[in-house]
């Protein structure tokens, strides 16, 4: 974390807090103060903010003014932000990371950052479909579009490439030749990746329609199909990836904390949050109140929670991911 302003702000967790609570940065917001920090000082002009954060968009200058009369209210500084005549701006602010959240082990910083969230149009398209015309056809499409995307033809070759990024999302055709659509969903399902799904088929029958959105598709196509609908479906898929994407990086961060509890600290949190008070906690693990405390102020801190109400969120998911529960009991 890098203090700015009265303003507590993450750029790899694209996350501010400012008086313990969450500032709501817009994406827009976000990229000029992150533009700025990265100018450590220096004098950033319009042109260069609008090819960072507009890139390849017409904007206009009052677009700018507002998203940084945004963050000069949001960081609760208007001077944090300092206006340059005719040049552009300049972040006014040391960049050290606070010591008390370092101190607090809550610096934002570590070995395995995370990218900054990406907004829709940065989502991947991967398509899956063993008709090479279709592909090329769909190739041809997304790339006069700008839609970043990669071609498969067949289940097992996405699975091959072994991605990990959960900014993505599916066109996939459900009459593969050897694992079907339906199947690579369920691999999908298993190892963890949120990408949503629109299954395309150029015979599509009901039940197969039923068992793949039962199964959370995302939407069902029918082969030949419009490319204005086409594009404009993509459009809200590549939104729901960004945000099925934000769940699934924040229920990892949770599964690593809780990895760094120890068995009786995850014993203490199950009880914690079914609502249990010290006395009665300490009284069923067999300790002292005193110690009981100890555990929960130490559940608390690994965890990185601001309150109980978090916390309990926190073991909502833990609880519904039995990987994390059973490493913890190993």
């Amino acid at each position: 974390m890098i203090r700015i302003g009265k303003a507590m702000v993450s750029l790899e967790r694209r996350e501010a807090f400012r008086d313990g609570q969450p500032i709501p940065l817009g994406g827009r917001a976000f990229e000029v103060l992150a533009t700025l920090v990265r100018a450590n000082g220096r004098v950033v002009s319009k042109d260069e903010l609008f090819s960072q954060v507009w890139a390849g968009t017409v904007v206009e200058d009052n677009n700018l003014q507002v998203q940084v009369s945004l963050l000069r209210k949001w960081l609760g500084d208007k001077k944090v932000i300092q206006t340059v005549p005719r040049r552009g701006y300049r972040l006014l602010a040391d960049l050290a990371p606070d010591a008390s959240m370092l101190a607090s082990g809550r610096s934002g910083y570590s070995l395995d950052s995370e990218a900054p969230e990406p907004d829709g149009a940065a989502v991947h398209v991967l398509v899956v479909d063993d008709d090479v015309s279709v592909r090329t056809a769909l190739g041809r499409l997304l790339r006069a579009e700008n839609i970043p995307h990669r071609l498969y033809a067949s289940a097992e070759e996405l699975l091959e490439q072994q991605w990990d990024n959960p900014y993505a999302c599916l066109l996939l055709d459900i009459n593969l030749p050897a694992a079907s659509g339906l199947e690579l969903q369920h691999a999908l399902r298993r190892l963890d990746l949120p990408w949503p799904i629109v299954f395309m088929t150029g015979y599509g029958t009901i039940p197969l329609t039923v068992q793949a959105m039962r199964a959370g598709a995302f939407e069902f196509l029918t082969k030949p199909f419009d490319e204005h609908q086409l594009l404009a479906l993509l459009d809200s898929v590549r939104a729901r990836a960004v945000l099925a994407g934000r769940d699934w990086r924040q229920a990892r961060q949770v599964r690593d904390k809780y990895q760094r509890l120890t068995p009786r600290e995850r014993e203490v949190f199950a009880l914690v949050v079914e609502g249990l008070s010290h006395k009665q906690i300490a009284r069923q693990i067999g300790t002292s109140e005193v110690t009981t405390k100890v555990h929960k102020k130490n559940i608390m801190n690994k965890m990185q929670s601001r309150s109980l109400v978090e916390l309990v969120a926190m073991h909502q998911v833990v609880a519904g991911d039995g990987r994390a529960v059973d490493q913890g009991a190993a």
